[in-house]
């Protein structure tokens, strides 16, 4: 009897060992953060609380960057006149939390400690560690937004019009819209772009996610390494590649030359009638397709296409694909 219950008592000690040992490995820690020479920090429960509260004052700075390893990043309106910065937490120790500084150029930089956190019994985490930046309108020149492996979600009209907006994420999703400015630059390494709403010089690249854009204006280049792109209520001009996914693009308006090129997929893109415009369209080993193949002029290979369309053809529209096809139509 009693070697019975010593074997049952080895035995839920042992499970409560697998237990701890399994909690500890969901570890939560980004790749920019590292797993040597870090500090490190314990949580016990998992569940990430407000630590810390960082105010900005614009009459101090108005230009934002904020470099985290591994955390969800989300910005906010706010009204007033003062950025604020709240850090959610699994640890409440201050090696923790992120570090602020000052330039000159009226720039703030925010910046996640290099720490690693161990989730000890961390089953029921919710929603995880994450930055919440609350920003009044139009009040910044310039933000910059990086994160490792988290998301990054941006509504806010936060920046200027003849302002910045940057965000990347390394292994995350980066989602933004509402926005107008001077230049914007969404990057995401291996997660998915989403822009929709967005106004300016606009530069979406995702090296093994998709693109989904809606709404843009602009100026526009758009790279996808092996991800589709696709793009809806586009006005202005585009230069559009994939390495090994399709390109989509439904105009609304064309008021410059438009550049689309797919290495295995296919190129489709939907222009207003009215649009004037030269056109050259070349194809590997695919088909080609156009509402205006009558004044076409093919190669005797019938793989490269080239023609006129309308009365003022002074914008160039190009499509080229390695083995997809290319279909060229009027909405």
């Amino acid at each position: 009897m009693k070697d019975n219950r010593t074997a049952i008592m080895i035995a839920a000690i042992a499970v409560f060992i697998a237990i701890g040992f399994i909690s500890v490995m969901s570890v939560k820690t980004g790749g920019r953060e590292g797993y040597f020479g870090a500090p490190f920090t314990f949580s016990f429960g998992g569940r990430a609380r407000l630590r810390n509260t960082i105010e900005i004052p614009l009459s101090k700075a108005d230009k934002l960057e904020l470099e985290y390893g591994s955390k969800n990043i989300k910005v906010y309106p706010a009204k007033g006149d003062t950025v604020t910065v709240k850090e959610y937490l699994y640890s409440n120790s201050p090696k923790a939390r992120a570090e602020v500084s000052y330039g000159d150029d009226g720039k703030a930089l925010v910046r996640g400690v290099q720490s690693r956190s161990f989730v000890i019994f961390g089953f029921f985490v919710g929603e995880g560690e994450r930055i919440e930046v609350y920003i009044p309108e139009k009040s910044l020149s310039q933000l910059s937004l990086e994160t490792g492996s988290g998301n990054i979600t941006s509504e806010a009209e936060c920046v200027r019009e003849d302002g910045i907006f940057e965000a990347k994420a390394g292994s995350g999703n980066v989602r933004v819209s509402n926005v107008t400015a001077d230049a914007i630059a969404l990057k995401a390494g291996s997660g998915n772009v989403r822009a929709e709403d967005i106004k300016g010089k606009v530069t979406l690249e995702a090296n093994s996610g998709n693109i989904d854009g809606k709404e843009i204006t602009g100026e526009v280049e758009a790279d996808s390494g092996s991800g589709n792109i696709k793009i809806a209520k586009l006005s202005g001009c585009i230069t559009a590649g994939a390495g090994s996914g399709n390109v989509t693009i439904e105009a609304e308006t064309v008021s410059g030359n438009v550049a689309l090129s797919a290495g295995s997929g296919n190129v489709k893109l939907e222009l207003p009638r009215e649009t004037d415009f030269h056109f050259r369209g070349e194809t590997g080993s695919g088909n080609m397709n156009t509402d205006f193949d009558e004044i076409l002029s093919y190669d005797k290979k019938g793989d490269i296409a080239e023609g006129d369309v309308g009365q003022n053809p002074d914008i160039k529209i190009e499509a080229q694909t390695g083995s997809g096809n290319i279909n060229i139509v009027y909405r």
